[in-house]
């Protein structure tokens, strides 16, 4: 998908594009990179805040527990929102050259992947001064952002393209996602939901990443080659899909522009 696509050819043009988007996101601000870090601190205390010491959740060590879930959170729904519009926002630039315009929204994905790196570091000094123990399961981390950053591009690119011919996806994209935060097990337990709708957020492929990034963080255990294989197999399929439709509608996008 991606060799045809000639995107080894223009891996300049993405790295310089992925480089923009990160300097974009700061522009004009006074601390600029630095939010980075502390975007991701202020959810942690607005929701420890608001479930831990107001709704009572009695989960322990409630602030790590969801900034583990927050981190891919974060990064999946942050990117495919700024997928959606990507090839709207660079209009001007499609059609004055060509490129493989699937390059546009791997930038945008690469840079939130970029920050989302980053935000790693606010992690594990939260470990530390919550006292939780760093084991050797951290290392699976790497192999666990495979099957994330693949769910990622797969619908970040179908986003992307089906939002030009239809606008209202960019909308709806976001009460999408408003609607997925609160079925997705981020600010809460899976065990605490009911068993008759138990499997119905297990739908959800989101959630099988976050529960795992918890196996690994809280639990200090490598998550089953189950879960993982499951999480890969539904990742790989909405690469694939959300690849083919990109490539199929390619060539219709300057006209539909």
């Amino acid at each position: 998908m991606f060799k045809n696509s000639s995107i080894f050819q223009y891996k300049d043009l993405l790295f310089n594009l992925t480089i923009n988007e990160l300097k974009l996101k700061y522009k004009n601000s006074i601390i600029g990179f630095l939010w980075s870090f502390l975007h991701p601190i202020m959810l942690l205390i607005v929701y420890t805040f608001a479930f831990k010491l107001i709704i009572r959740i009695t989960i322990e060590n409630f602030p790590v527990f969801v900034f583990s879930g927050l981190l891919p959170w974060m990064f999946i729904s942050g990117s495919i929102t700024l997928c959606a519009n990507s090839l709207i926002n660079y209009q001007g630039l499609i059609k004055k050259v060509y490129f493989p315009r699937m390059i546009i929204p791997l930038s945008i994905i690469f840079s939130n992947f970029i920050s989302m790196l980053i935000n790693f570091i606010v992690l594990f000094v939260a470990l530390s001064f919550f006292g939780i123990k760093i084991t050797p399961a951290l290392l699976f981390v790497p192999i666990l952002l495979v099957p994330t950053l693949m769910l990622t591009v797969g619908i970040g690119l179908l986003f992307s393209t089906m939002t030009v011919k239809y606008r209202d996806i960019s909308h709806l994209t976001e009460i999408l996602f408003m609607i997925l935060f609160y079925l997705t097990p981020i600010i809460y337990d899976l065990k605490m939901i009911p068993d008759p709708y138990h499997d119905y957020i297990q739908l959800n492929p989101i959630t099988h990443i976050v529960q795992m990034f918890r196996t690994i963080i809280l639990d200090g255990s490598i998550p089953t080659i189950g879960e993982f294989w499951t999480s890969f197999f539904y990742s790989l399929l909405f690469l694939l899909f959300g690849g083919a439709v990109f490539k199929f509608r390619e060539k219709r996008l300057v006209e539909e522009l």
